[in-house]
């Protein structure tokens, strides 16, 4: 490292020191010879202990990735042999089921009629409580931007056939 030619006095005396403890490359060498013996030298760390868990601490973690595995199978059997919507869609638009048809009294009977072939589906949601007037039912307009919880019954194509308001 060169310094400016402006140096003040009183540090060219310290320089003149520095650069005569400045080591060479031969110091450099024997220093890194001494540390390369010296790890050399050094024995190597004992391994590391196994671990031993405790026995039922993995019969826990088997037993509950079986019966997670077991609990995944059942409910996907389950699902493919009654998904759902299906089988239950006649009793739930029957009298006093609480839906309100939107679409057509025919239309809405013959999709529940289909039976398993085309299912009726419900979907959980929330609605503006503004959507009550469009369905023909009493709101409070002070109330307008509040959300009303109900479910809507779908068919495949993903039309909406029935309401329910659940609140």
């Amino acid at each position: 490292m060169t310094l400016p030619d402006d140096t003040p006095a009183w540090l060219r005396p310290a320089r003149a020191d520095f650069a005569r403890l400045q080591p060479g490359a031969a110091q450099d060498a024997a220093v890194l010879a001494a540390l390369t013996r010296q790890l050399l030298a050094r024995p190597a760390p004992p391994p590391a202990p196994p671990l031993h868990e405790p026995r039922w601490l993995r019969r826990l973690a088997w037993g509950s990735g079986a019966l997670g595995t077991a609990a995944a199978a059942l409910l996907s059997a389950a699902l493919l042999l009654d998904p759902p919507g299906t089988g239950h869609a006649a009793p739930l638009a029957g009298a006093g089921s609480g839906f309100i048809p939107l679409v057509p009294d025919g239309e809405f009977r013959a999709a529940l009629a289909a039976g398993r072939s085309a299912a009726v589906w419900l979907q959980p949601t929330e609605l503006p409580r503004e959507r009550l007037a469009l369905l023909g039912l009493p709101f409070d307009a002070a109330r307008a931007d509040e959300l009303v919880r109900a479910e809507l019954m779908l068919n495949p194509s993903g039309q909406v056939l029935a309401v329910r308001l659940l609140n």
